[in-house]
């Protein structure tokens, strides 16, 4: 009975095992979690390495950008100084020239009749000698040309001083027309010198930029 009851029963059946064994993973014969651990551990290290070297050389490249266009914006203020500077000097000059113009002009009268004056006392000089007073009264009609020639020679005189008087006062008035065109004439030259070390100056400075 035992033994019928025992080829009864039927045969167990063997199930899987839900979690086969796992020896090949876990001996890691030939190292390879150590392996992708350091493979890992790599490249989190060159990852930030990677953004550092970017971030600089970005950085870099902006502090050159900056650097460049504060070097650009004082070159363009120079320039703006140096154009106010020369516009400045050319309003100079022009004033300068005017006053220019205006002792020269003041001067061409006064030098024409000193010239006029200088012809006059030459004549009078003439006129005053002994050959000249007996020219002048030989045809008049006189009692006594001695006295005639000496009082015709005291008029000669007379007229003779007030021309060296006139003389005297027109070439004072000419030494000082004389001295203040000098001085704006001085004026005219400087400020044309500055006006064109300035002109230099821009052209310098746009050859740079174009560099």
């Amino acid at each position: 009975m035992t033994g019928y009851a025992a080829a009864q029963q039927p045969a167990k059946i063997k199930r899987p095992v839900k979690n086969p064994p796992q020896f090949p993973n876990i001996i890691d014969l030939e190292n390879k979690d150590a392996k992708q651990t350091g493979r890992q551990a790599d490249q989190q290290d060159n990852v930030p390495n990677a953004d550092a070297g970017g971030q600089t050389d970005s950085l870099a490249v902006a502090v050159q950008s900056l650097a460049n266009e504060l070097r650009a914006l004082g070159q363009e203020l120079r320039s703006l100084n140096i154009r106010g500077q020369a516009q400045f000097e050319m309003l100079r000059m022009t004033r300068a020239d005017m006053r220019i113009d205006y002792y020269e002009r003041e001067l061409r009268p006064v030098r024409d009749r000193i010239t006029a004056l200088e012809s006059d006392e030459q004549v009078l000089r003439q006129l005053m000698t002994r050959e000249g007073l007996l020219a002048q009264t030989a045809s008049m009609p006189t009692l006594n040309r001695e006295e005639s020639m000496k009082q015709l020679r005291m008029q000669h005189e007379v007229r003779y001083r007030a021309i060296q008087f006139e003389q005297e006062r027109l070439r004072k008035l000419e030494a000082d027309l004389t001295a203040s065109l000098k001085i704006y004439q001085t004026i005219s030259r400087e400020t044309e010198q500055k006006i064109q070390e300035a002109e230099d100056t821009l052209k310098n400075i746009e050859s740079g930029r174009k560099q």
